[in-house]
């Protein structure tokens, strides 16, 4: 397990789910909050297209830095409180979020933070 292959599936995930989420916004929505009015509805539906681009320009990113050890920490830290964020969404406000994405939000924080680990030893 290297950073090239990770950050090569780490930036395909992401690529795939912000394809997804720009794709499939409208039943995403309704699915996520059945009881908005149309402009609520609307609402939900740029944001949701907002971060989907947000998801596509991190995958990005992720093909881009695939070899910089440096990140490493950013994405220890980005994707950790990201997955935080959906926990709290999902147990404390109540929305219904798919049981995927913690999965794969804190499931990219462990990995990045197992490399950035094993980056750190490399240098000491």
């Amino acid at each position: 397990m290297n950073q090239k292959n990770i950050f090569t599936v780490i930036g395909a995930i992401l690529l795939l789910q912000g394809i997804g989420m720009y794709a499939m916004g409208n039943k995403m929505m309704a699915d996520t909050f059945p009881n908005l009015d149309a402009n609520g509805q609307n609402a939900v539906i740029n944001l949701s297209q907002v971060l989907a681009m947000f998801s596509i320009l991190t995958g990005l990113i992720s093909f881009a830095a695939k070899n910089a050890p440096g990140v490493l920490w950013a994405y220890t830290l980005g994707f950790g409180l990201l997955g935080l964020n959906t926990l709290k969404h999902i147990f404390i406000d109540h929305i219904n979020v798919p049981v995927f994405a913690p999965v794969i939000q804190l499931g990219i924080a462990l990995v990045c933070c197992y490399l950035w680990m094993q980056s750190r030893k490399a240098r000491a």
